[in-house]
C-alpha cells in the first residue's frame, strides 16, 4: 500500500521554515524603512521614491509576510491534524 499523508515532523519543520522566513523579510523591512526615508534627497524624485517604498512595505511586502504566516501555521495545523489521524490506528 503506498504511503499517504505527511510526515509530522517535516511538515512543522517546513512550516517553522516559511514563518521565519516571514519574520526575516520583516526584520530586513524594519532594517531598511529609516534608511531610505532618512537619506539627504529634497524633490519630487525622493517624494515619489520614498512614497512607493512605503507604499511596497503596506501593500505587497505586507501582504507577503502574512502569507507565509498563514502558510506556515496551516502546515504546522496540518501536522496535528497527521499526528490525530496516525493515532487513531
Amino acid at each position: 500500500m503506498a504511503f499517504k499523508g505527511m510526515n509530522p515532523d517535516e511538515g512543522r519543520e517546513v512550516g517553522q521554515a516559511v514563518t521565519d522566513a516571514g519574520q526575516r523579510i520583516m526584520e530586513i523591512i524594519g532594517d531598511m524603512t529609516p534608511v531610505v526615508n532618512g537619506v539627504e534627497w529634497v524633490g519630487p524624485d525622493y517624494d515619489s521614491y520614498r512614497e512607493d517604498w512605503n507604499g511596497l512595505i503596506s501593500g505587497t511586502l505586507s501582504t507577503l509576510v502574512e502569507t507565509l504566516q498563514e502558510k506556515g501555521r496551516l502546515l504546522n495545523q496540518h501536522a496535528e491534524e497527521q499526528d490525530e489521524t496516525s493515532n487513531l490506528g
